[in-house]
């Protein structure tokens, strides 16, 4: 007995480790770029809806693209560090980098948590510590979650409850008990609480049902266990978004708002036609090689050997890719729900495969307490590596602070400067020079001219909007300064069969204007740009965050 409860307390001392390991991933570099929030969808969804609630006086987010599980959580921690609402709004106008970073941090903790959570699922699931253990190393050292566990979004910690169901689901399949039923629904309903496409657990939760109704003839029970699953998912579901329920016509509206994003047309700057070839493309850096290739074994090993965790979970991840492959939009992050469940089918190879090395050769055994750590650091060792060069990356000044500096210190004061749309609102407050806005009525009059001019030039569009007269329309309006970025000029570079006008203009802006200052994130990336690798920094060549900024000055201005 004594034993027993040393060796339990070795494997929790080991996960422990693990956990703590992924927090310290997680949290270095996590003040990247503050008090400015860089990441477009970080600072558009979730942060300044949590402040709404306090400054609102309500819990209606008046928005519907995401649930509003993270904006609650985030709400939460605010509240817990700063006592009050007036506290939470009085930093927010004062001191936003302090509101980021509590609400970074708040992400960063519940990400991690997912950690500890895999380990319990895999002992679960495949009756096996090993596989819990190896499980928790891939996904503390995956480099997209460690990535996405730094921002307040809710990708990364959405994986947390999708574990917490996966294990009430690994309960039904063995045993069937109304707890089990009651842990999977509730975790499910938190899943979706955080994030939408987290309800593809649904499917392995009514399989892990039918497995427990099959094996004891215990339909009457399985029954009831997916009632008490239901109401659990409906009632958590409720709590993290509950106005999903009480405005149906809203919410609706906005999951169709969504449903077209998704499905819409090819965003200007990707070159990648395929969903299917782009997750190919994105998993073994993202997920990880050798991962990968042993989830490939522990498919394979699990659909012949071990029939029960293999319809829980392959299905599951192979309909997932199959729907995400099929949009007409996609990004790394979009297959994140499933790296809990690929890491178990990899952990689950990665077991056998050692067991079946150690067999054949005894040495293996002879020396185990040397060879498990050296295997599960080779298995980590790609995300590790990721993960600690973009961690040093994040925590360099990003240079698109480096270019706010260099033009607060050189322009005079009024100064009319005109920025491309890559950096928030924020960005422009307290500067000694002018930001030059482009109004409806300048669209119109450079419409007769370019009629692309007329549309909306935001984030996504800008590079439609561009064409060398409009150059000589800033000199009219006495617009002297141009600041453009990689994650703008890149999208027209990777099109130029699309906006060939903009290539004209880019190329006529080096040719009219003199380049006064500029900022690389590595030597080379004058026009880089790609949907993922421009937004995180995987690539070793990154020496720090950001796009490449340029600052133009007009000549004949």
């Amino acid at each position: 007995m004594i034993d027993q409860a040393a060796g339990a307390r070795r494997w929790w001392l080991a996960v422990a480790g693990l956990v703590l390991g992924a927090l310290i991933l997680r949290v270095w570099g996590l003040r990247w770029g503050l008090p400015f929030a860089y990441n477009l969808d970080e600072r558009s969804h979730f942060v300044p809806r949590a402040v709404a609630f306090f400054d609102n006086g309500s819990i209606d987010p008046d928005y519907q693209l995401n649930p509003s599980g993270l904006i609650e959580w985030v709400a939460g921690a605010l509240l817990l560090t700063h006592f009050s609402p007036g506290a939470v709004v009085d930093a927010w106008r004062e001191d936003p980098g302090q509101v980021w970073t509590i609400a970074r941090l708040a992400s960063a903790l519940l990400s991690t948590v997912a950690v500890a959570l895999i380990y319990v699922a895999g002992r679960r699931l495949f009756d096996s510590r090993w596989v819990g253990l190896l499980a928790a190393a891939i996904l503390a050292t995956a480099f997209l979650p460690v990535h996405y566990g730094h921002l307040a979004l809710n990708d990364a910690p959405s994986l947390t409850p999708t574990l917490l169901s996966l294990i009430g689901i690994a309960g039904i399949a063995r045993g069937g008990r109304l707890r089990d039923y009651a842990l999977a629904g509730a975790g499910l309903g938190i899943a979706v609480g955080f994030k939408y496409n987290a309800a593809f657990m649904l499917l392995p939760l009514m399989t892990a049902a039918a497995l427990h109704a099959l094996s004891s003839k215990a339909w009457r029970a399985a029954i009831i266990g997916l009632v008490v699953a239901g109401a659990a998912a409906l009632v958590a579901f409720a709590i993290c978004d509950p106005y999903a329920l009480l405005r149906p016509g809203f919410f609706r509206s906005e999951v169709e708002h969504l449903s077209r994003y998704t499905s819409g047309s090819l965003l200007l700057g990707e070159t990648q036609r395929s969903g299917y070839r782009y997750y190919a493309w994105s998993l073994p850096w993202a997920f990880g090689v050798l991962p990968l290739a042993l989830a490939a074994v522990g498919a394979v090993r699990i659909a012949l050997r071990e029939r029960m965790q293999a319809v829980l979970l392959l299905p599951a991840v192979v309909i997932f890719l199959l729907v995400i492959g099929s949009q007409g939009r996609y990004f790394a992050r979009y297959a994140m729900p499933i790296y809990p469940l690929l890491a178990l089918i990899a952990a689950a190879g990665g077991v056998w495969l050692a067991g079946e090395a150690a067999r054949r050769a005894p040495v293996l055994r002879r020396h185990a307490r040397v060879a498990i750590p050296i295997a599960i650091a080779l298995v980590c060792a790609q995300g590790l590596v990721l993960s600690i060069h973009n961690n040093r990356v994040l925590a360099r000044e990003d240079t698109r602070s480096t270019a706010r500096e260099w033009l607060d210190r050189n322009l005079a004061p009024g100064t009319k400067v005109a920025v491309e749309p890559l950096v928030p609102a924020e960005w422009y407050e307290g500067t000694r020079w002018e930001r030059f806005r482009r109004t409806g009525a300048d669209a119109r009059r450079l419409a007769r001219e370019f009629p692309g001019a007329a549309r909306r030039a935001d984030f996504a569009n800008y590079g439609f909007t561009l064409f060398p007269g409009y150059i000589d329309y800033l000199r009219e309006q006495g617009v002297c300064w141009v600041v453009s970025g990689s994650t703008q000029s890149g999208r027209s570079f990777n099109n130029p069969q699309r906006v060939p006008q903009a290539i004209r203009y880019y190329r006529a802006l080096e040719q009219e204007a003199d380049l006064r200052f500029s900022a690389e994130p590595y030597e080379g990336s004058e026009h880089y740009f790609q949907y993922d690798l421009a937004f995180n920094y995987a690539p070793l060549r990154y020496e720090r965050p950001g796009p490449a900024m340029r600052v133009y000055q007009l000549r004949d201005c």
